[in-house]
């Protein structure tokens, strides 16, 4: 009980602390990751993103969508995508399944159906034999990146051939339209002028035999009249 006239000591108020309730976060660095995240949104210090560990990175994932901040989740979908190896492929595989990422799980198997030792390797592991719908997509990603391959070097024949064909023609072509060759113009040997003169000069019809016949005829007309006689 306060006594008259005494003024009763005012009640000292605990400081209120902010509490954030989140189901499935196990680990503190996400948390601290989304805060620096929400300080370098507001104040524009410097951040960046490098969780430690997978599940830090998938506790990011479930914080950012939690609270709706898009970069963040970007942030940490992107990071799934970096240092892909035959050890860690399947559990990133399984983490775009959980978080609904379609379009990266697609990116992550086309990567590795292009690598086909990698792909023996982890088709081939225990892990992946856990989720054996991954296997099965993985499996169709091969055999559709096979046909696309066939088709694309049946293509790539077929271009060429059609290539060689137009080469062939242009070539036809450009010889069907070239000029013939000009003949070379005859040279004349030179001749001396008196051989050309010569050569020019009309030839003149022999004249001795018809006059010894004209000469001969009174001949024979004499010895007829002496036959004659």
């Amino acid at each position: 009980a306060v006594e008259s006239g005494q003024v009763a000591a005012p009640h000292k108020k605990k400081p209120a602390f902010l509490e954030l309730h989140v189901s499935g976060v196990t680990t503190a660095e996400a948390l601290r990751t989304a805060l620096g995240y929400m300080y370098f949104v507001g104040t524009g210090a410097p951040w960046e993103y490098a969780p430690s560990s997978a599940e830090v990175n998938k506790d990011v994932l479930r914080l950012a969508r939690h609270f709706g901040l898009q970069h963040l989740h970007e942030h940490a979908a992107r990071w799934l995508a970096k240092g892909l190896t035959t050890a860690n492929v399947v559990e990133r595989l399984v983490t775009c399944e959980e978080f609904g990422l379609g379009l990266l799980r697609e990116k992550i198997m086309e990567q590795l159906t292009k690598k086909p030792a990698e792909l023996a390797t982890v088709s081939s592991s225990a892990e992946i034999m856990k989720h054996p719908r991954i296997l099965q997509d993985l499996l169709m990603h091969v055999a559709s990146f096979a046909s696309a391959g066939v088709a694309a070097a049946a293509a790539a024949a077929k271009k060429e051939e059609e290539a060689k064909e137009e080469k062939a023609r242009e070539e036809k072509a450009k010889e069907e339209k070239q000029p013939e060759p000009e003949k070379p113009p005859v040279v004349e040997q030179p001749v001396s002028a008196a051989i050309k003169r010569e050569r020019e000069k009309p030839q003149e019809k022999p004249q001795g035999k018809a006059q010894d016949k004209v000469g001969e005829r009174p001949v024979k007309k004499s010895r007829r009249g002496a036959a004659g006689a």
